[in-house]
C-alpha cells in the first residue's frame, strides 16, 4: 500500500504519537500578538530537517487558506483530528460555513521527503490569528471538547476509490493551552507514527502535524514550541 501525499495532493496526512513531555521548553506566553507577525513564525526546512530528525525536507509553496474534506470525513469530532486547518472546523460556531469565522488571517505550509506520495517524514505546520486571545480560546475549547470524542478511534477513507492508509488515534493529552494526539498511520512496514498537536498562544492558534517512521513522535509538539519561540 502507498504512502499517500498530504492532502488531496495534501490529503492523506494521518496523525500522531502523543508526546511533548521532555521537548524543547515552552516559551513565555506573550501579549496579543499582532496579525503581520504570523509571516514569520513557521519553520524553515532546515529547522524542520533538525526537529523531525531527518535531512532532505521539500516544502511546498506556503498557503493562505483552509481546506474542506467533510466528504472524506463528515465526522466532525474527527476531522480536526485527522487534518489542520478544516474549513468547518474554524467556522465561526463550529457547525459550518454558513456562519463565517472569526480567524482573520493564516499561515500554513507542508514538507515532506522524500517529496514523493511514498514519504517517510511529512510535517504540515500552521499559524491561526485571531483579533482577540477569547476567539482563539474558543476555538481551543471547542476543539479540546471534539478531541475528547475521537480517542482510540479507527478511520477507513476511499478516495477515487483507493483506501487511504488506515489510522488510529490515541489518547488525548490536554493542558489549558495544547492537546496533543497520537495516531498510528498504516499498517506493516508501511506504518507511520505521527502526532497532532494544537496550541494556543494568546490570539494565534498553532495547528501542526508531523509523521515519521519511528515512535514515539513528539515532532509536532516540538515544532509547536518552536514556532511558539519565534513570537516577539
Amino acid at each position: 500500500m502507498k504512502r499517500h501525499a498530504f492532502g488531496v495532493a495534501v490529503l492523506c496526512l494521518a496523525l500522531a504519537a502523543c508526546g511533548g513531555k521532555g521537548g524543547t521548553p515552552t516559551p513565555a506566553t506573550p501579549s496579543t500578538v499582532a496579525e503581520s507577525s504570523i509571516n514569520d513564525l513557521l519553520l524553515t526546512p532546515d529547522e524542520m530537517n533538525k526537529t523531525l530528525g531527518t535531512t532532505g525536507l521539500v516544502g511546498r509553496p506556503p498557503k493562505d487558506g483552509m481546506d474542506d474534506h467533510r466528504n472524506l470525513l463528515p465526522n466532525l469530532n474527527c476531522l480536526g483530528v485527522w487534518q489542520i486547518d478544516e474549513s468547518v472546523i474554524y467556522s465561526k460556531d463550529g457547525k459550518d460555513l454558513k456562519s463565517g469565522q472569526d480567524w482573520k488571517a493564516m499561515r500554513q505550509q507542508t514538507l515532506k521527503t522524500p517529496d514523493t506520495d511514498q514519504w517517510d517524514y511529512l510535517a504540515a505546520q500552521s499559524v491561526v490569528y485571531y483579533p482577540t486571545s477569547d476567539a482563539a480560546r474558543n476555538f481551543f475549547n471547542l476543539s479540546a471538547e471534539r478531541w475528547a470524542k475521537c480517542t482510540n478511534h479507527h478511520v477507513n477513507i476511499r478516495l477515487n476509490d483507493q483506501p487511504l492508509p488506515k489510522w488510529l488515534s490515541g489518547d488525548l493529552e490536554r493542558t489549558d493551552t495544547k492537546l496533543a494526539m497520537p495516531i498510528t498511520r498504516g499498517t506493516g512496514p508501511e506504518t507511520r507514527w505521527c502526532q497532532h498537536v494544537l496550541q494556543r498562544v494568546s490570539n494565534l492558534i498553532i495547528d501542526v502535524e508531523a509523521c515519521t517512521p519511528k515512535a514515539p513522535v513528539t515532532a509536532a509538539a516540538d515544532i509547536a514550541t518552536k514556532i511558539q519561540s519565534n513570537i516577539h
